[in-house]
């Protein structure tokens, strides 16, 4: 994390109309930053907008978000013996071409799939001794990916696995196809608790302009059976895609309240294949603040509050992803995720541990290999990696 300061010119800086995080506040994490500048400063939370404001020139509204966001912070208590434990299944019925995940085709991948379950077993088992070994209490266990893409049996296996008392289960859907009433009922027989739907628009007509190979029928049936079994759910939408202008925004956030999302997580990135024009320009990084700024408040309105800010494109824009939620259900799991305060093993491809000392103020990163053949085919040396890493 970029080091925080506080500007030391006496003037607004001259792009702070079209950067209105300003120069100290283009970071990808700010709340911990800003919550250190608390401490330092002593500000108390009900004058940490006007210092921000006046002394720092941060935008009006983007210090209203962080104020809220770091009320919600104040209301956690961290534990350094909490840990996250999250499997990513690299699996799904195609490669949807603006997938930020690296996913596998299962039907065209038959050969490997068998060795890459046997290996995320032997991953499973060694967390689970890490768990053991450190008096861990397992608090969010998180399936991101394509767990649903699993048969039944695996999906029952997996789950059967990982199952700690008092946790958290949090599956992300993938593709609408995959949702059955069978597969349903086991998630349901196994406490999960929470479905992230990463639907990114409810527009048919992006969808298809995307890849997606689903349309809006499709996530609306599998939503219903979802909802019948009395999961929370938690959607994730983008911000700014191509074509969608702030009445489409509108209509995405308007039936996003309406279906009854406990979260709302709404992402600022730019993509060739997801946002246009191609090349970020201050006219580009104007309308994209505009959106993001009718966003923000369309869900204040509504009442929802932020729970987590991170920020993207830190040296070309600064657009915010910010977590939104009804009073008391920001998912854990996801603040964590957003500004890593709580340790996280994480096991399967692509998936990132992490090692956290409140106490001391100390992170370490470690991450698994993004390719299905490498961390198959490494699985024993990346097993005597991580060994190492949470000794």
């Amino acid at each position: 994390m970029a080091r925080f300061r506080i500007p030391k010119a006496k003037t607004k800086p001259k792009d702070y109309s079209v950067l209105p995080w300003t120069e100290a506040f283009r970071l990808e994490y700010p709340v911990p930053a800003i919550k250190k500048l608390m401490q330092e400063q002593e500000i108390p939370i009900e004058k940490l907008v006007n210092y921000l404001h006046f002394h720092a020139y941060l935008d009006r509204n983007k210090a209203e978000l962080l104020k809220e966001a770091i009320a919600h912070e104040l209301t956690l208590v961290h534990n350094d013996q909490e840990v996250n434990l999250v499997i990513n299944i690299p699996f799904c019925a195609w490669r949807c071409f603006n997938c930020t995940n690296v996913m596998y085709d299962k039907t065209k991948n038959k050969d490997i799939y068998p060795y890459f379950i046997d290996a995320l077993y032997k991953e499973l088992n060694q967390a689970k001794q890490i768990i053991e070994n450190k008096y861990y209490m397992v608090n969010n266990i998180c399936f991101t990916g394509n767990l649903l893409a699993l048969d039944e049996e695996e999906i029952e296996s997996l789950l059967k696995m990982v199952s700690y008392q008092l946790s958290n289960i949090t599956i992300e859907l993938g593709a609408p196809a995959f949702v059955t009433e069978q597969k349903l009922q086991i998630l349901k027989k196994y406490n999960v608790t929470r479905i992230i739907i990463n639907e990114l628009t409810f527009n048919t007509v992006t969808l298809r302009k995307l890849g997606r190979r689903f349309e809006f029928k499709d996530f609306y049936n599998a939503y219903k059976l979802i909802i019948g079994y009395g999961f929370e759910t938690s959607f994730e939408l983008v911000v700014g895609l191509q074509d969608e202008k702030e009445l489409q925004l509108a209509r995405n956030l308007k039936l996003a309240t309406e279906l009854g999302a406990s979260n709302i997580d709404l992402f600022s990135v730019h993509c060739p294949n997801i946002t246009e024009p191609d090349v970020i320009n201050a006219e580009h990084i104007k309308k994209q603040r505009q959106l993001l700024d009718f966003a923000n408040k369309y869900m204040l309105e509504k009442g929802f509050k932020p729970y987590f800010v991170k920020c993207t494109e830190v040296e070309k824009g600064c657009f915010e992803n910010v977590g939104w939620t009804i009073e008391n259900m920001g998912c854990r799991f996801m603040k964590d995720k957003m500004e890593h305060v709580s340790t996280t093993i994480g096991c399967g491809t692509q998936s990132q541990s992490v090692l956290v000392h409140n106490i001391g103020n100390k992170k370490a990163f470690m991450k698994n290999p993004y390719d299905i053949s490498l961390y198959v085919f490494g699985i024993d040396e990346l097993l005597a990696k991580k060994e190492k890493f949470f000794a």
